[in-house]
């Protein structure tokens, strides 16, 4: 059990390091046919996707689902993640309050529930803002929790 966590762990921050990266937009036809096929057979009913390109090997489909809600889905040679973007609305208390206490002068940028390999946790992308009139941020943070608000990690993006 303590080698599933570990390795979990090690996935997760693996692929959450990779998706805050600066990814480049491609068009459908450029991506594997493998990921697109998955693509279809995962996402019924997606409006418009929008492929990117996060690394050599690493695609995201992102995309509006049949309920009309942010979708993103991560295939690379490790496997696939998928992703439910929430409204601020709809933020976990637990989240937004353990966020207030540990980092109270950032801002939740966005918050996603995570799904690899049957597990499910939340991972959220906060930043400070570097000037009263600049959309730029600095320091940004990605942590994730467990699904109870349990804090796991914290992973400072440069």
């Amino acid at each position: 059990m303590k080698k599933i966590i570990i390795l979990s762990l090690v996935i997760l921050l693996s692929g959450s390091m990779g998706f805050a990266q600066k990814a480049k937009t491609v068009a459908a036809k450029d991506v594997p046919e493998r990921y697109t096929r998955d693509f279809v057979s995962k996402s019924k009913g997606a409006k418009d996707p929008v492929w990117t390109l996060v690394d050599s090997s690493v695609y995201d489909a992102t995309y509006v689902n049949e309920q009309g809600n942010k979708m993103a889905i991560r295939f690379s040679p490790k496997g696939t993640e998928t992703r439910w973007f929430i409204e601020p609305k709809w933020y976990p208390h637990a989240i937004t309050d353990t966020i207030a206490h540990n980092y109270p002068k950032y801002k939740i940028t966005e918050l996603y529930a995570l799904m690899i390999k049957n597990k499910m946790t939340y991972q959220t992308r906060i930043a400070r803002k570097s000037g009263l009139f600049s959309k730029k941020e600095k320091n940004a943070k990605l942590l994730n929790f467990e699904t109870d608000g349990k804090l796991i990690d914290v992973i400072d993006l440069r």
